[in-house]
């Protein structure tokens, strides 16, 4: 089960565009020489693999029709431009002139962007971890060449590696013994692949097989739903059982932890829900514990290593589980979502009726939204880029990047930026140690020597008994270091590559986070709020102009052309469309826009995408003609791709389970459900019913792993809470009371006619 510029971009070398196959039947003899064709690719992270002597190819007809031409077995690498080790790979693995020969002879290479491709992402890491429970990027693939897979491995070390066991567990390796077997044993071996698939298909669509449910069957009434509000209770409870009372987070004693900001939320917007669904919960001490939980969590991710406390925002993931060992990338969608769940803490959990700054979380919010609206992550044109790398050069003029570098502190730089007295209090304050704070055990290779991940140790309490001065003396002091090492690193420090791509989903995590934080960033006379809603804006306005664009294969009503999103801009948007993720969070984040600022260009197109979202990716109960299939099973929800495909081998996604972030039909049923009362349309009630009702085995049965979805289960049985505005002079007062509420049920804003 599975819901999942560096520069400028450069002509192919010869300066013409390949010939296309297509779907041919081509022999061996009469296809065009095999190129590198990195540089043709719009996505940062394929363009990078230009330069390396294998002979990259897209994910195309083309190359499936090459593949079968040559019956030459597939390699796919999946990875993405942030992570280490995808750049270790890179750098060590596909620039080897061994590994590229063997395998530019013997197979047919394709590299994704799993940024660009987010689907073949999710199915192929559901394939690894079915086969040999590893996930992971990068993610090495193998296929015959009808696109069937047979197998699949996570990160390889460089040529040359030999494991514990004294074998050689390099790529090179692997791609010998694939060889061999696919040589010596094809027919078996598309024997096995086959069955892989058949699994696979069954394994990646929830809420997508016809013989699970019935089809065409509708649903128009919350008693259509066999999942009820008990199942909220009985989630809590469950994810209860995986808390860590001890470090916050979620997960298995030993296993990396992530921030997961779609569990976060389900938890907290339970105490901002009525009466009713307190009571089934089991009451006021439930929800309270709830609550804990996912404070506990935020406000130990908010001092430990896995922020940024310098220049804000947080990195994807920590490999130890008090969340001080990250891995360095920062995600601008993790980022995101993490400030509208620190929003909705702090609203809240203020004391008292008025916001200050001095309230927990605060200068979370605060600082993350200003994260976000920085020239390192806005560009000019108003787009938010897709993430920061994990590694960057130390200095100007060093030859290799390495892990983690940017964030990196030693004492003797805090002594030299800061001075002794101001470096005592901060390196205290940090958590600076003379020989480095990170353990031995989590650092083999010495590769962290000396160096400090900065983690708030001690709390200013602590360091104002210590050394005999006022609280906010010592507030002042952290606050002016903070300025000094900030302005140090940005002098004297090589910023982390960015992968440029902007992304629409990502955008409108960006955009709704931005309008959202806006009202109670200007409760508490923050200088840069005004910013937020012109930001948000700006970024909406470029992805229209330049993301939504007339498809030239479909006629629209009127014998006008339907128009449709991409899903990225890099130099030009992306000839990859967007996936339904994509319509969700951008049609979520227009409608917080709208909120804001009660313009309504922004909810008619947010009206707009939804239509489109509805005619390219809902699997409508009424729509399917003849025998429901894998591809159109008519059971309601959202699949994630839309019914064409380059090859059938490739399944259909279809999920409501949170990974990490909230699912796409869980944002779906959302937005149905706010748009259905805006416009007073029963029919985007309808779908969002017909959504939660594709998923009722899974919900009931693994409630806990789609709590997003779940949360859109009461407001199916409790209606949308409309705010409405009955006189426009009052408009301003009922938008900012609105705005400084923290997420409960479904809650829009509905003016009068």
């Amino acid at each position: 089960m599975m819901s999942a510029q560096l520069q400028q971009q450069q002509p192919a070398a010869d300066g013409a565009a390949p010939p296309a196959l297509g779907n041919q039947s081509l022999g061996s003899d009469e296809l065009p020489p095999v190129r590198n064709r990195a540089s043709e690719s719009k996505s940062p992270y394929v363009f990078l693999h230009a330069d390396t002597p294998v002979a990259w190819q897209p994910m195309s007809e083309e190359t499936l029709a090459r593949a079968k031409a040559e019956n030459k077995p597939i390699y796919m690498h999946i990875g993405f431009l942030a992570d280490h080790l995808c750049h270790i790979t890179t750098r060590d693995t596909f620039h080897n002139p061994t590994v590229a020969a063997f395998l530019n002879e013997h197979f047919v290479p394709i590299i994704v962007d799993r940024e660009e491709r987010p689907d073949l992402d999710a199915i192929y890491q559901n394939y690894s971890v079915a086969v040999n429970s590893i996930s992971g990027w990068p993610l090495h693939l193998f296929f015959t060449p009808d696109l069937e897979p047979f197998f699949a491995n996570a990160y390889l070390p460089a040529p040359g590696t030999v494991g514990e066991d004294g074998e050689a567990c390099d790529l090179l390796t692997i791609l010998q013994s694939n060889h061999r077997l696919w040589v010596e044993k094809e027919q078996k071996c598309r024997e096995e692949a086959a069955k892989e698939l058949e699994g696979l298909e069954k394994f990646v669509q929830e809420g997508a097989l016809p013989l699970a449910r019935a089809p065409n069957a509708t649903a128009t009434s919350d008693s259509d739903i066999e999942v009820d509000l008990d199942h909220v209770e009985l989630a809590v409870s469950r994810i209860a059982k995986l808390f860590d009372p001890v470090h916050g987070g979620f997960g298995q004693p030993g296993e990396p932890k992530f921030p997961n900001p779609a569990r976060l939320s389900f938890l907290l917007r339970l105490r901002e829900c009525p009466d009713t669904v307190r009571d089934v919960v089991g009451g006021d001490e439930d929800v309270e514990r709830a609550t804990k939980m996912a404070l506990q969590t935020l406000s130990k991710m908010k001092n430990s290593g896995l922020r940024d406390h310098i220049g804000e925002g947080f990195m994807r993931m920590s490999s130890t589980s008090d969340w001080n060992m990250p891995h360095f990338e920062k995600m601008v969608g993790d980022n995101a979502l993490l400030l509208g769940v620190y929003l909705d803490a702090w609203l809240g959990n203020r004391k008292g009726t008025q916001l200050t700054n001095q309230d927990e979380f605060a200068d979370v919010v605060l600082g993350l939204a200003d994260y976000l609206i920085s020239p390192a992550i806005q560009q000019e044109n108003g787009g938010f880029i897709s993430s920061e790398a994990a590694y960057s050069y130390y200095r100007k003029g060093e030859q290799h990047m390495t892990n983690g570098t940017f964030y990196l502190w030693t004492h003797r730089e805090f002594d030299e930026v800061l001075g002794p007295e101001a470096s005592n209090i901060a390196a205290a304050y940090w958590n600076v140690q003379e020989d480095g704070n990170v353990p031995q055990e989590r650092d083999p290779s010495d590769e962290f020597l000396n160096q400090n991940i900065l983690s708030a140790g001690n709390g200013v309490h602590e360091l104002s008994t210590q050394h005999g001065l006022p609280v906010e003396e010592i507030h002042r002091i952290i606050a002016s270091s903070k300025k000094k090492l900030l302005a140090h690193r940005d002098k004297e420090r090589v910023r982390p590559p960015r992968d440029t791509k902007i992304i629409a989903g990502v955008n409108g995590m960006v955009i709704s986070a931005l309008s959202r934080s806006q009202a109670a960033a200007e409760a508490v006379g923050h200088s840069k709020s005004a910013e937020y809603i012109k930001r948000a804006e700006k970024a909406a306005q470029f992805i229209f102009d330049n993301l939504w664009l007339n498809d030239i294969n479909t006629e629209g009503p009127n014998g006008g052309q339907h128009k449709v999103l991409h899903r990225f801009w890099n130099n030009g948007p992306s000839e990859t469309l967007a996936f339904a993720d994509d319509y969700a969070f951008l049609i979520e984040g227009l409608l917080d826009l709208y909120e804001a600022t009660l313009s309504k260009r922004w909810l008619n197109w947010a009206q707009d995408l939804q239509d489109a979202q509805n005619r390219l990716f809902y699997d409508s109960p009424s729509a399917v003609n003849g025998t429901p299939s894998r591809r159109a099973a008519g059971s309601g929800g959202f699949y994630s791709t839309e019914l064409q495909t380059i090859s059938s081998t490739i399944p259909r996604l279809k999920s409501a389970m949170d990974i990490l972030i909230p699912s796409v039909n869980a944002v779906s049923a959302s937005n149905l459900y706010r748009l259905g009362s805006i416009f007073a349309e029963p029919r985007y009630k309808q779908i969002a019913l017909e959504t939660i009702k594709a998923f009722d085995p899974e919900l009931m049965e693994h409630h806990w792993i789609h709590q997003s979805l779940l949360a859109n289960v009461i407001t199916a049985k409790l209606g949308v809470e409309e705010v409405r505005i009955e006189n426009q002079d009052l408009a301003q007062s009922q938008l900012a009371e609105l705005r400084l509420r923290a997420r409960g049920r479904v809650r829009v804003l509905v003016e009068a006619k």
